[in-house]
C-alpha cells in the first residue's frame, strides 16, 4: 500500500465501523488463560512466552479489525499528482466530415476516385498516423476532439496510452456527419486550455481535408485564444488531387477557394503556425512525424490517479492473521499436558 493510501482512506458504508469495538475482545481473560500449576513462583522467567501471548492478542485484535473494514468499503481516494517530463499538451482535432470517408488518391492513379473502397480513406489514413505519433511520445498529454457541423470531445487531456489508443481508434466507427465548420471546432479546440495552468508547449493539431469560411468575429476569437493561451497551430492538410496545394496560395488564381483562404488567414496570425499537406499515406506519415519534431519542451502535467479499493486488502489481512493465529494457538496446546 503507498504512503498516500496509508494517509487517506476514506470508507463507503461508516456505520460498519462500530464494529470496530469487537476487536476489544481479545483483551478480555478467558478461561484458556488459565496456569495449570497451582503455584508459578519456582517457574523460570519466560519471555517467549509472554511475547507469544501478546502477539496472539495482537493478531486477533488485527483480523476483527480486517474484517470490519472490509464490508465498511474501505479505499484510497481519486486524487491527482504533478508530473514533469518533455513533452506538449496536444489537442487533436480530428475532421469528421463526409469528405472524410472518401479516398485519398494521386494524381494519375488508375484506380478511378468513385470506388471509395480501392484506397484507404481518408480518415483511416489519418487514424494509422495518429496511432503511431501517439505511441512515438509517451510524455505527451494527449486530446481528441471530432468536428463536422458540431463538435464533440472524445478525450480530455490524459497521458494513458491505452486511453489514447483506443479514442483514436473510435473515430473509426460510423460514417461522416454533414459539412465542416472550423471556426466552431476551434473555438471548442482553445477553451479545452482555458482551464488548464500553463504548464509548457501546447499544440492544436488540426487533421481536416478541406477548408471553411470563417466569420471575421470568430476569426479575430479564434487569434485571441491562441495568443492568450501560447498555442501552436499545426494544420495536416488530406489534400486530394483536384484540390489546390498550399503552396501556390499567393496566386489570385485560387482566392475564392475555401482552403486558400483558411491558410491565408492561419498564416497571418501571430501565434506559431505551420502547414503540412497530405496527398497519400506515406506524406501523411512524414507529415505526422515532421509535427513530432516540432514540440519536446518541459511540461508540468496532472496525472489523474482512480479510486483504489482496498477491501480485498482488508480480506487478505485478516485471513493471513486467523491462520498465524490458529498455528500459534495449535502448537501451544498441543504442548501443554492434559
Amino acid at each position: 500500500m503507498s504512503g498516500r493510501a496509508l494517509t487517506e482512506l476514506i470508507v463507503a458504508q461508516p456505520w460498519w465501523l462500530s464494529g470496530l469495538l469487537l476487536a476489544a475482545l481479545p483483551l478480555c481473560r478467558q478461561r484458556d488463560d488459565e496456569q495449570v500449576f497451582g503455584w508459578t513462583g519456582w517457574l523460570p522467567p519466560d519471555p517467549l512466552g509472554l511475547w507469544r501471548a501478546r502477539l496472539e492478542i495482537a493478531l486477533g485484535m488485527l483480523a476483527i479489525v480486517a474484517t470490519v473494514l472490509g464490508p465498511a468499503g474501505l479505499a484510497s481516494p481519486a486524487t491527482t499528482i504533478e508530473k514533469t517530463g518533455s513533452g506538449a499538451e496536444i489537442l487533436v482535432l480530428l475532421d469528421r466530415s463526409a469528405s472524410m470517408d472518401s479516398a485519398l488518391q494521386e494524381k494519375g492513379a488508375k484506380t478511378p476516385l468513385t470506388d471509395k473502397y480501392a484506397e484507404p480513406k481518408k480518415r483511416k489514413i489519418a487514424r494509422t498516423a495518429l496511432a503511431g505519433f501517439a505511441a512515438g511520445r509517451p510524455h505527451d498529454a494527449i486530446g481528441l476532439m471530432m468536428f463536422s457541423e458540431n463538435q464533440f470531445q472524445v478525450m480530455p487531456f490524459n497521458m494513458r496510452p491505452d486511453m489514447i489508443q483506443a479514442a483514436i481508434q473510435a473515430g473509426g466507427v460510423g460514417s461522416g456527419l454533414g459539412n465542416t465548420d472550423v471556426g466552431s471546432a476551434m473555438l471548442a479546440a482553445l477553451r479545452t486550455f482555458d482551464d488548464r495552468p500553463d504548464s509548457g508547449s501546447r499544440i492544436i493539431m488540426l487533421v481536416s481535408d478541406g477548408g471553411a469560411q470563417i466569420a471575421p468575429a470568430v476569426r479575430l476569437q479564434i487569434a485571441d485564444g491562441l495568443k492568450r493561451n501560447r498555442i501552436a497551430l499545426y494544420w495536416i492538410y488530406l489534400r486530394s488531387y483536384n484540390q489546390p496545394a498550399l503552396a501556390d496560395s499567393d496566386s489570385a488564381e485560387f482566392d475564392g477557394v475555401v482552403e486558400v483562404a483558411m491558410h491565408r488567414y492561419f498564416r497571418s496570425l501571430s501565434t506559431p503556425y505551420r502547414a503540412f499537406e497530405a496527398d497519400n499515406q506515406a506524406s501523411m506519415q512524414r507529415a505526422i512525424e515532421a509535427v513530432g519534431r516540432q514540440q519536446m519542451l518541459p511540461i508540468t502535467y496532472q496525472l489523474p490517479v482512480p479510486q483504489v479499493d482496498r477491501a480485498a486488502l482488508c480480506y487478505l489481512i485478516a485471513a493471513l492473521a486467523c491462520a498465524v493465529l490458529w498455528l500459534l494457538r495449535r502448537s501451544t496446546r498441543s504442548g501443554v499436558p492434559t
